[in-house]
């Protein structure tokens, strides 16, 4: 089992904290913020989203850590340790040593390029803690404020995936970036 960290940090404005019990609360009001924003991208995101299910993806995320499977963080800004939103990486085929990252900010906290930074300490954590020799990033074809920050964190478009993504029920064609170290 990966050791987990308090938290990763570059000296920057935010910090990647491991998702942990105690920020249930205040991470069901950053997403139930952004579900206007957050829900057309987000398949986990439907209208009576539940602090229950903030909590069950919580104690999903302690399994997974466990597991080696994949890392979820929530997004700290250090000035203020306001949760800005969340991100996480994951394990896609670990014979290959690819993982795939997402990521979301807050709606208040948006445009102000804490999205890019928390991708950026995310793949470097990927590279450098787990060894990955690629980190892909999937994107929903609408979703233009993604991939600028896909582009923003250096990663090169490779294409379009046609029915990438599941969202609502609905095939979604999504672009796939990828970053290598």
């Amino acid at each position: 089992m990966l050791a987990i960290p308090h938290s990763i940090a570059d000296g920057g404005r935010i910090a990647l904290a491991p998702v942990q019990a105690s920020q249930v609360k205040e991470l069901y009001e950053a997403i139930t913020e952004s579900s206007a924003e957050l829900s057309p991208w987000m398949e986990w995101l439907h209208p009576d989203y539940s602090i229950a299910e903030t909590e069950q993806w919580v104690a999903h995320c302690q399994k997974a850590w466990e597991a080696d499977s994949s890392f979820g963080f929530t997004v700290v800004e250090q000035q203020t340790n306001q949760i800005l939103g969340g991100c996480g990486i994951t394990f896609d085929r670990p014979a290959h040593r690819n993982g795939s990252i997402g990521y979301w900010i807050r709606t208040s906290r948006t445009k102000q390029g804490f999205a890019a930074e928390a991708a950026s300490l995310l793949a470097q954590f990927g590279f450098a803690q787990l060894g990955l020799i690629r980190i892909e990033i999937f994107v929903a074809a609408g979703n233009v404020a993604s991939q600028r920050v896909a582009e923003k964190v250096g990663a090169l478009r490779e294409g379009l995936l046609r029915n990438r993504l599941l969202l609502r029920g609905q095939p979604q064609d999504a672009y796939v970036f990828s970053l290598i170290p």
